[in-house]
């Protein structure tokens, strides 16, 4: 998934490095893959109510080749980076808060279930180039709020969660995740032109503003979303934004690839 940061008046989005445009595939490459999904699904019980769900269905290729072994290796990594996988995930926190550990700390700490759940399927699977479209939806137990006077102001009443919508877009021939920039039709100044078109319009995008950008592919087209990480993500900070921008909020660029 590429971080793309968009801001200013028109928006500017960092598209490095397109003074041409990669060609469709090689004569050698794979034009699509065998795709399987594995399925890792825990649940579990706590003290005081508590409970934490999980749930990360996990693509892999068949195939030998260097380009698909490096594209297993990176949805592997992207796994094992999830909060199953890490010492601070929702199983240890859940935990630590049914336990009265988290009590001076904004945790919901009884009769709640904290969740990590994302869910991945192919949106696209030909000419050299497969993505995968990509809904994300985590609650690791905080409380909603605010942000006042430069600071987060606990909601007891709301839950800070974090929702989104994007994907993961890789080239057969060689393994490489394919960004905006590789995959979008044009060139770098028409694709530019077209992001800052769809930021203003769909996400009012307004001068000194930042907001990050992820896609997958679909039907010839890029379905650009907003990347809503962390902080901002929270209880749908951005739903309060002038217009509203939402975690499935977006807008759609010509692709190269049909």
């Amino acid at each position: 998934m590429k971080k793309l940061i968009v801001a200013s008046a028109l928006a500017f989005t960092m598209l490095a490095g397109l003074a041409t445009s990669p060609k469709v595939q090689a004569s050698r490459t794979a034009k699509s893959a065998k795709v399987s999904f594995k399925q890792y699904k825990i649940n579990k019980k706590y003290k005081n109510g508590v409970k934490a769900n999980y749930y990360f269905n996990l693509p892999h290729l068949k195939g030998k080749s260097a380009a698909i072994k490096k594209i297993n290796k990176d949805l592997l990594k992207k796994y094992k980076s999830s909060s199953y996988t890490t010492s601070t995930g929702i199983f240890k926190t859940a935990k630590k808060a049914s336990e009265g550990k988290l009590k001076d700390y904004a945790f919901v700490t009884k009769n709640c279930t904290y969740y990590d759940i994302t869910k991945t399927s192919v949106s696209y699977n030909k000419n050299g180039v497969i993505s995968f479209k990509v809904y994300h939806n985590e609650w690791d137990g905080i409380r909603g709020g605010v942000i006042k006077n430069g600071g987060y102001k606990i909601d007891n009443k709301t839950k800070a969660y974090k929702e989104m919508l994007g994907g993961w877009t890789y080239s057969l021939k060689n393994g490489k995740i394919l960004n905006i920039k590789d995959t979008a039709r044009g060139t770098k100044a028409s694709i530019q032109k077209k992001l800052d078109a769809g930021v203003t319009k769909y996400f009012g995008v307004k001068k000194g503003e930042t907001i990050d950008l992820t896609y997958y592919l679909k039907n010839g087209k890029l379905y650009v979303y907003p990347y809503l990480i962390g902080f901002f993500n929270w209880n749908n900070f951005y739903a309060k934004h002038n217009p509203p921008i939402y975690y499935n909020s977006h807008f759609t660029i010509p692709s190269r690839y049909k």
